[in-house]
């Protein structure tokens, strides 16, 4: 089975925009399989409770029961964000989404962050478009 690393903001986008629809049902139902890191949750905690706590709420309950699998931050991904932090000089947050990825052997992640680009030889940064066509 196909596993896509999927950045924040795209999981954001699985829960409201129409587009990640087939994404999100191929994910429930277990023709690809999601991954994010646990940083995803904290960042999603900002960024949506910043314009509506009681949606955040909701929004990460949808998560949680999801077949979104998040990734916990152990000392090996820690290790590797850090290595990755210091080479390539991406934020502390996308080091640690990053380094899940490439600790769980995930070939693309799924963002339109410019910081992955450094680190592309790696674990390939993505589109949506591209990410569908990964689905079996």
């Amino acid at each position: 089975m196909n596993t896509i690393l999927i950045d924040t903001m795209h999981v954001a986008d699985l829960l409201i925009d129409d587009s990640y629809f087939e994404l999100a049902e191929s994910i429930h139902n277990k023709k690809i399989t999601g991954l994010a890191s646990v940083i995803t949750i904290t960042e999603l905690i900002k960024i949506r409770g910043m314009k509506d706590k009681e949606r955040m709420h909701s929004d990460l309950g949808k998560l949680i029961t999801s077949n979104l699998i998040f990734v916990d931050v152990d000392r090996t991904i820690a290790t590797r964000a850090g290595e990755l932090r210091l080479k390539y000089d991406i934020p502390t947050a996308d080091s640690l989404i990053a380094a899940t990825g490439i600790v769980e052997n995930v070939k693309h992640i799924l963002t339109d962050d410019d910081h992955f680009n450094s680190v592309k030889n790696l674990i390939k940064p993505i589109d949506l478009k591209t990410a569908l066509k990964h689905i079996k």
